[in-house]
């Protein structure tokens, strides 16, 4: 479980947090804190990379984005993808007919909005929901 964040529960209206549920960066036990500091009916918003070097990671990352829709925690409104998503920061990120025109690779651009309290605090206190089965 991620420490909390240094803020107070329920402050922000929106919640955006980019490019950093990957692969070494910011991990899925994170996302729970970031409905805490979201107001009850707030969005998050959530995007990462869908490229082959980042799949595993955005496998769970979806795992972990729909136990908290299954819990109440929130409701999901939209997965965009995006196919100039950015341009790659190592020649692992590209896949020579995977990879989108000018060299570009894929993303996807995920909105929530965030339910009642109540069903939040569960989720945070309740690890086995972003562990999984």
């Amino acid at each position: 479980m991620s420490p909390p964040l240094p803020t107070h529960t329920g402050t922000f209206e929106v919640v955006l947090i980019v490019g950093a549920p990957s692969d070494g960066q910011v991990p899925c036990n994170a996302i729970p804190e970031l409905l805490c500091v979201t107001k009850p009916g707030g969005l998050v918003c959530l995007t990462t990379r869908t490229n082959l070097s980042n799949l595993q990671n955005k496998e769970a990352l979806e795992a972990t984005l729909g136990r908290l829709e299954q819990a109440g925690a929130w409701e999901h409104l939209v997965g965009w993808p995006v196919d100039c998503w950015e341009l790659p920061t190592s020649k692992l990120e590209v896949v020579s007919g995977i990879s989108a025109k000018d060299g570009f690779i894929f993303g996807i651009v995920y909105l929530y909005r965030k339910q009642k309290a109540a069903q939040v605090e569960e989720v945070r206190s309740s690890p086995q929901l972003l562990a999984g089965p």
